[in-house]
């Protein structure tokens, strides 16, 4: 069972991470790197831990202590989190960042798992491969090299010791089945299988690489020094030489059936831009296709491919979409920033006229394979499909007679698209596509906030507020649960409840807790928790039933 994708409030998560770090800068002590420079605010006197919420530590405590960085494996039977944090003493780190010790636990309740030293919470520190056999982690991370010592666990053995890969490791990524692993050790790319390889030395100088959804070839980009050239090698062959695809390759995605890659080129008619190349495996044999191209990506199906062209400096190109084998393509619409497949295939959302400044274009829709383009919207910054690709959601800034940030609907179809509601703030559709859900009435520099839900297809009805004051929102994987948090008054921590959608019962679960809150077990049966302020500091789990 997968918890990818799961919703999150649309636009909370740059806070949320943020929250659920649980250490400010200069709470916590401890040793300073040799040759580190001190910064003022880590020098200063540290102040007082806050006392915590006077209800807190309802649930079943998991691990005592304060912690950041909690997570859930997708599998939703362990929890990781980060025990001891520091933050680095030193200048142009994120604020955010902490060293510190990793542990996992069973989220059932069970004895914590000490895995590391000196793990880092920044993207790329530590993760669950697919499939939840395998927890891979870099100790001793170093923010200057940001780089550690790379290890991988058996989450199943309780016993089991880490495996130390590689000592200098910048970059890890799984296969898809989470049975081979790629990393970069020194600049130098590995590959091999989990847990313990052997590893075979696939390429020097070498940044990043990503398995193509097949798992069968690993595609890598090298560094600036080796001319930032994207090549390829068989997972089955590793020992062979690497197929060269190009030179100075800016992004590149691969199709969903792992049949062809599409890449970036750096353009030498039009400078500072990029020209679009596609390349089908296993040859990888690249012909252009666009000059000047910007954004592109291949539809759910992997039969067609989009792409902007004739883009010139601060000005998008043209969005043409064309088969996924090549070829010319139909004209969609002009100087366009954003795209977007339907989940089904069946259609395109982008924006056009896209205003840089304003961050903003007109929302566009055209159906496949031959329908015309509808402008169904304006002063649009971004918009979301829902999963059966019937529905496109989308906010649309409104100037007159009041400045407000509406909420906008289209059923592909329909002549235009019908508001929702005025003043909108994270969006997004219930699993199954029943509702499209949306925080609105925020107060409080939107900390508190309505939750609302519409129900589809009886758009003729006005929407339900479902709850009042909340602050951000998960979906169980059935979509018959949330789990809602809410400020607290007294100091920077949340309440945490359930509601269930279809008797509308309501349960608060614990207080002083930090965002994110997750579901976990079986079924997602459990929320998944830290509190990290006052005597009941720990990770905590709790039934996320009313």
């Amino acid at each position: 069972m997968m918890r990818q994708g799961r919703l999150w409030t649309a636009g909370l998560l740059a806070s949320l991470v943020m929250a659920g770090t649980g250490c400010k800068q200069g709470e916590n002590g401890g040793s300073e790197a040799p040759g580190v420079r001190r910064t003022k605010a880590a020098a200063s006197a540290e102040k007082p831990p806050p006392p915590g919420a006077p209800g807190a530590g309802k649930g079943t405590l998991l691990a005592a202590g304060r912690v950041t960085d909690l997570r859930v494996t997708p599998d939703g039977r362990f929890a990781t989190y980060i025990a001891n944090g520091q933050k680095p003493r030193m200048d142009g780190i994120p604020p955010q960042m902490v060293l510190g010790d990793l542990y996992v636990v069973p989220v059932t309740g069970g004895e914590p798992r000490k895995l590391g030293e000196g793990v880092t919470n920044v993207p790329g520190g530590q993760l669950t491969a697919p499939g939840s056999k395998h927890v891979l982690f870099l100790t001793g991370y170093s923010p200057t090299t940001q780089s550690g010592v790379l290890n991988v666990v058996a989450l199943d053995d309780a016993k089991a010791e880490p495996t130390a890969l590689g000592t200098a490791v910048s970059y890890m990524l799984p296969s898809p089945d989470g049975m081979k692993l790629a990393y970069v050790d020194g600049g130098k790319l590995k590959l091999g299988a989990l847990p313990s390889g052997p590893f075979t030395d696939v390429a020097a100088e070498v940044s990043t690489a990503q398995f193509t959804p097949d798992g069968k070839t690993l595609l890598f980009k090298r560094r600036l020094s080796a001319a930032g050239g994207l090549a390829a090698v068989s997972v089955e062959k590793p020992d062979a030489a690497p197929l060269k695809i190009s030179d100075q390759v800016g992004d590149y995605e691969v199709s969903p059936d792992g049949q062809r890659v599409a890449f970036q080129v750096r353009s030498e008619s039009v400078p500072g831009l990029y020209d679009l190349y596609l390349a089908e495996l296993p040859d990888l044999k690249a012909k252009r296709l666009a000059v000047a191209s910007g954004v592109f990506g291949f539809s759910p199906d992997s039969k067609w491919l989009a792409r902007t062209e004739n883009g010139k400096p601060n000005v998008p190109g043209d969005l043409h979409l064309g088969p996924a084998s090549g070829g010319a393509g139909r004209k969609l619409g002009v100087q366009v920033e954003k795209l977007a497949f339907s989940p089904d295939s069946q259609a395109v959302g982008f924006l056009e006229k896209y205003d840089s400044t304003a961050n903003a274009g007109l929302m566009s829709v055209a159906a496949l394979p031959d329908g015309a383009t509808k402008q169904v919207g304006g002063r649009v910054p971004n918009f979301v499909w829902g999963a059966d690709g019937r529905h496109v959601a989308f906010l649309s800034r409104i100037l007159k007679p009041a400045y407000s940030v509406d909420l906008m609907l289209y059923t592909l179809g329909e002549e235009k698209a019908a508001k929702v509601q005025q003043g909108v703030f994270g969006y997004g559709f219930t699993p199954g596509n029943s509702q499209v859900v949306f925080r609105s009435n925020c107060i409080r520099n939107g900390r508190s906030c309505d939750f609302m839900a519409l129900d589809l297809p009886k758009q003729a009805e006005a929407p339900k507020t479902w709850l009042q004051g909340i602050f951000s929102y998960k979906i169980s994987e059935d979509g018959k649960r949330l789990l809602v948090t809410y400020t607290r008054m007294d100091s920077d921590t949340y309440d945490v409840a359930v509601y269930d959608v279809k008797t509308q019962a309501r349960k608060t679960l614990d207080e002083g807790v930090q965002v994110p809150v997750s579901f976990g077990g079986e079924n997602d049966s459990l929320a998944v928790y830290a509190i990290t302020q006052g005597p009941k500091a720990g990770v905590y789990s709790v039934p996320a039933t009313p």
